[in-house]
């Protein structure tokens, strides 16, 4: 065997098939099995892009701390109490 010819096999895809050996099936009947077959061979879904993480925003640079704004809340209250 060539190089060309396994890289000519190789370039085409496989494609699917069913083979009737033995009966006469009808059209629903054949839907209903190339249907079967379909759920069962299907395959995993094609894997989605992660959603991009927030972490580390240069936004978040810009906000106070939790403990920043509780301090600043009780001077202000303790300022408005005098």
């Amino acid at each position: 065997m060539s190089e060309e010819a396994v890289s000519d096999e190789a370039a085409q895809p496989h494609e699917p098939h069913i083979h009737i050996v033995k009966g006469h099936p009808t059209d629903e009947e054949l839907a209903a099995l190339v249907t079967a077959l379909g759920l069962v061979g299907g395959g995993a879904p094609a894997p989605t892009e992660p959603e991009p993480t927030r972490w580390g925003q240069p936004v978040d640079r810009l906000r106070f701390a939790m403990s920043n704004y509780q301090r600043l809340t009780m001077q202000q209250m303790t300022h408005m109490k005098r």
